[in-house]
């Protein structure tokens, strides 16, 4: 078995930031097509809008979470060891 002992809190938050913008971009098509089917896109410019801030919003809101995340778990890490996994040869 071996130990996770920390994350690159940095590295690891820029790549959820980028992963949580594309979940996002999901989210925000999905509500857009519900939205669009129930009144259409032309009633509503707002739509745009909010295509755009969703995006935004899942991506940064990832990236400041997952920072948090992996500072919390480095500093539990080196007082009582990391996660344990067994990685095939």
């Amino acid at each position: 078995m071996q130990q996770i002992k920390s994350f690159g809190v940095l590295q690891t938050a820029k790549v959820m930031g980028v992963v949580d913008f594309f979940l996002g971009v999901l989210v925000a098509i999905g509500f857009m097509l519900r939205f669009a089917s129930r009144y259409g896109l032309h009633h509503h410019p707002r739509v745009l809008v909010f295509f755009l801030f969703v995006p935004i919003l899942y991506g940064v809101g990832g990236f400041v979470l997952t920072a948090f995340l992996c500072a919390i778990y480095n500093w539990v890490a080196r007082r009582i060891g990391g996660i344990a996994i067994e990685l095939a040869p």
